[in-house]
């Protein structure tokens, strides 16, 4: 468990408190002569009616925002929330292990967006950013997810790309107790090559009635459970991935003047993973509703993961001067193999617990308040090995670049793959670890003047929030004592059968078991080193906010105008090492945002709604990246430092919208302009330098956060949505829905080598999402594509031509179901039927490989009730 028992302790007192809190208000309200007005049964028959009802949300809202309903999610292969969202104009999703985890909106990444549950704050379960990644959350828990894209004063300012909010059911959506159930069973194309092979399967539910005298009670719950096991092969060079050759065949830096020009491999990494996945997750929600004039609730959730990872390595790298060079060839007399095993386990839990209350004081007056809780917390540990060979003629090879992926061919293949030829480098035993604990409470007083013609609204609120974010980390290094030998034939065994990207064989490897054992009969031939706690820190952040807004309503005419003022006080506690010792750094400061805003809606005919807003927001710096400290992290046998940076400003951004909506019968049409300005924008700019980290001086990846000059986004969003009901039978069954969002962006931003001017970190230029859908009775079926284009992803502060970017990727899926008329439903989804994978690039014209993943297919079959 992520929790401590300090920490589970406390999340079940606030949560009690909470809960304990909400009951004693609700006894005091004095139930009224007439009950709660019976809410309109809302019947899910499908995807049609899903797509009316998100339209009808999105035409309702008086921000620009977009909805997915549950129903649109399950008729999707979107097992997870994040995977739901990219279905939204504007939204791209950054991957991890091929499934969809953090959303970036409008070419923001996740951790500036504001992540809430039914409103409430959510804690972040990142080692160092506020990010929620979205795959912890399952889509059964969803009763709707929404983005919200130009935020009114009453939403968190900390929100420059959006607000994204996963609302869950309530039992006043049906006048009758209702149950939903799911069950199916996943075949993943690739599995079971290296290690588990467990089977793959999905179990949700989600339940709700009414109760009481009066139906005056609600109750929902809801769990789920889901284990995926799967392989990813993968081919890649690390940073920097190339490099070219003087003219005495000496190496340098890709682009530097001494060099001639030709891109040369700087390794040939070769991985491969098996990812076991476990996803648990529970909610439950009560309700009061004893008059129309209040209403009380009390919800709690808890998720959690575990992601049980074992990733093999075997790595080939050239030593010293390269001969008989041609464009796509040449020789190394001298080289050296790594084998790397790693075997990192990511817990991360997410619980929450909310009370809340509206009251309807007077027919103009409205309060509405509650208060929060929410923990997270993550939790790594990991063991891993090294052996390496010699640097000798032994491993030579030849390289050839002239396709995309480069071969090298060893001079001496017998000794290549001898594993009496590696020896171990260390064992390290490591642990990650990371809470987070805040607390909020929110109060807003509501007047509506209920006027025909001119309709006078104004509200205002006040917000306190407090965070406590720690890191802790531990590293303990094993070598072996003098004289005592560990060679990898005594713990390996071969590689997988099948080739990476058709060509490179991954073998020999470790095995576990046996290098476990060994271990455990020869522990005391070992030394131990344990590393100092340098990445080790503490960050408080207090945040206390007010915000006043009205709008004003003439005929078909909206205007909202306010203003939010936010103030962040922000401690933290680290160390650093400085000539071996530990020392203490504590930092401290605070800031506050005004933040004013204008908004716009005019329903300029029926079915024609015109919007336009200028915001200002603010993105606060990640918890890791403010605090003094340095951590060091192993990508496969890559060591990466990160230093923080407490310097770091907040981001500041202005922003403008303009968007032009359509709505036909059971259709939309929509067309959104935007612009955002953001100052401070922070980036983590990243250098490789020769460093001791624990094992001799080698290349170190060294990324430390800072704030760049400018960076500004230009886009632009289409939408198009129709149930095609004009159609003559069978016919009038099909659907289809499309998307598209494109985006200039500038990033200038300073370097040791000076100003460079790129796109902006992370965001692609285009996503597009487009589906075809037929229901006709029993029968709905729906094919899905959706894109996402390239992009920048790493920036190298000293080689530009070490920039790493994403290519752009095409996924397919598909489903198909039959419903029977006793509420069954039997189903079959197809994920990534184009078997897409990841690819990043680098070097002169991005046409070098970087890394290279291959997911696979997959697929499903299942089993829903409805009742």
């Amino acid at each position: 468990m992520c929790f401590s028992s300090q920490s589970r302790q406390r999340f079940l007192l606030a949560t009690t408190a909470l809960i304990s809190a909400g009951l004693a208000a609700s006894a005091q309200a004095q139930v009224q002569d007439n009950p709660t007005a019976e809410v309109d049964e809302i019947v899910v028959t499908g995807q049609r009616e899903a797509q009316r009802a998100a339209i009808a949300v999105k035409r309702a809202e008086f921000e620009v925002m977009d909805a997915v309903s549950a129903d649109d999610i399950g008729k999707l292969p979107d097992h997870n929330t994040a995977a739901a969202l990219r279905r939204i104009p504007g939204v791209s999703v950054m991957e991890d292990q091929g499934e969809p985890r953090w959303p970036i909106l409008r070419g923001l990444a996740s951790t500036y967006n504001r992540t809430t549950i039914d409103g409430a704050f959510v804690g972040s379960v990142d080692e160092s950013a506020r990010t929620v990644p979205m795959d912890i959350v399952p889509s059964v828990m969803a009763g709707r997810v929404e983005v919200i894209k130009t935020v009114t004063p009453e939403n968190d300012g900390n929100a420059i790309g959006g607000v994204i909010n996963v609302a869950t059911r309530s039992a006043f959506d049906a006048a009758k107790p209702f149950f939903n159930g799911m069950a199916s069973y996943g075949v993943y194309e690739q599995h079971g090559d290296v290690r588990n092979d467990d089977p793959s399967y999905r179990l949700a539910f989600a339940a709700g009635r009414r109760f009481g005298a009066a139906d005056e009670w609600g109750v929902v719950i809801g769990a789920s459970h889901e284990q995926l096991d799967y392989d990813i092969p993968q081919a890649e060079s690390a940073a920097p991935s190339i490099r070219e050759y003087d003219a005495a065949g000496k190496p340098v830096n890709s682009g530097a003047p001494t060099g001639n020009g030709i891109q040369v491999p700087t390794q040939l990494r070769l991985f491969w993973y098996n990812n076991t996945k476990q996803r648990s997750g529970a909610n439950g929600k009560l309700e009061w509703r004893p008059s129309v004039d209040f209403r009380w609730e009390v919800s709690a959730l808890y998720a959690r993961m575990e992601d049980d990872e074992e990733r093999t390595e075997f790595r080939t790298e050239p030593v010293g001067n390269v001969t008989n060079q041609t464009r796509t060839s040449g020789t190394f007399a001298t080289g050296r193999n790594i084998i790397g095993l790693n075997q990192p386990i990511t817990r991360r839990e997410i619980g929450l617990g909310r009370t809340a209350f509206r009251w309807d004081a007077a027919p103009q007056w409205r309060l509405d308040g509650d208060l929060v809780y929410s923990q997270a917390g993550s939790e790594t540990p990991n063991t891993s090995m090294e052996f390496r060979t010699a640097s000798n003629a032994n491993f030579g090879f030849r390289y050839d670049t002239s396709n995309f992926f480069p071969v090298f061919t060893p001079t001496n293949p017998t000794a290549f793959r001898d594993p009496t030829l590696f020896n171990l480098q260390q064992r390290r035993v490591s642990l990650l670890r990371t809470d987070e604990d805040t607390t909020q409470a929110r109060f807003n007083l509501a007047f509506d003047d209920g006027g025909e013609t001119r309709n006078l609204k104004a509200k205002v609120g006040a917000v306190w929030r407090s965070s406590d974010r720690s890191y802790r980390s531990s590293r303990t290094d094993y070598t072996t004592k003098p004289g005592f030998i560990y060679t990898l034939d005594q713990v390996d065994r071969p590689g997988p059968d099948k080739l990476i990207e058709g060509q490179y064989r991954l073998t020999p490897r470790i095995d576990v078991a046996t290098a476990e054992a060994f271990y455990a009969a020869n522990a005391a031939s070992f030394d131990a080193k344990t590393a100092a706690p340098t990445g080790d820190y503490d960050v408080t952040e207090d945040v206390f906010a007010g915000y006043a807004q009205a709008s004003y309503k003439i005929g078909d005419l909206t205007l909202l105008g306010g203003l939010r003022y936010e103030k962040t006080e922000v401690s933290s506690d680290a160390a650093r090492l400085s000539g071996g010792v530990l020392t203490p750094v504590s930092n401290s400061g605070d800031y506050d945002n005004w933040l004013p805003s204008l908004h716009l809606r005019w329903n300029l005919r029926q079915n024609v709604v015109v919007r336009a807003a200028w915001t200002n927001t603010i993105g606060r710096p990640d918890f890791g990246s403010l605090a003094a400290s340095e951590s060091i992290s192993f990508d496969g046998s890559q060591p990466t430092l990160s230093r923080g940076n407490p310097g770091l400003k907040a981001r500041e951004s202005e922003g403008l919208d303009l968007s032009f909506e359509y709505y036909p019968t059971d259709g939309l049409m929509s067309v959104a302009l935007f612009t955002k300005d953001i100052a401070n924008e922070i980036f983590t700019l990243s250098s490789v330098q020769n460093l001791d980290v624990g094992r001799g001086v080698e290349a170190v990846i060294v990324s430390t956060p800072t704030n760049a000059e400018t960076a500004k986004i230009r886009g632009v969003e289409v939408a198009f949505q129709q149930a095609l009901t004009m159609l003559p039978a069978p016919f009038d069954g099909l659907g289809v829905s499309a998307n598209a969002t494109f985006l200039d962006t500038e990033f200038t931003f300073l370097t040791t080598a000076g100003k460079r001017h790129t796109g902006l970190f992370q965001q692609p230029a285009t996503t597009t999402n487009e589906s075809i859908w037929y229901q006709r009775g029993p029968i709905e079926a729906r094919v899905s594509h959706n894109y996402i284009g390239g992009f920048l992803e790493t920036i190298n502060d000293t080689i530009p031509n070490a920039d790493q970017y994403w290519k752009g990727r095409h996924v397919y899926d598909a489903s198909v179901s039959w419903r029977f008329g006793n509420g069954l439903t039997v189903f079959v989804e197809g994920q990534n039927l184009s078997n897409s994978g990841r690819r990043e690039v680098t070097g002169p014209g991005r046409t070098y490989l970087q890394e290279s993943a291959n997911y696979g297919r997959t697929y499903w079959v299942g089993l829903s009730a409805s009742f």
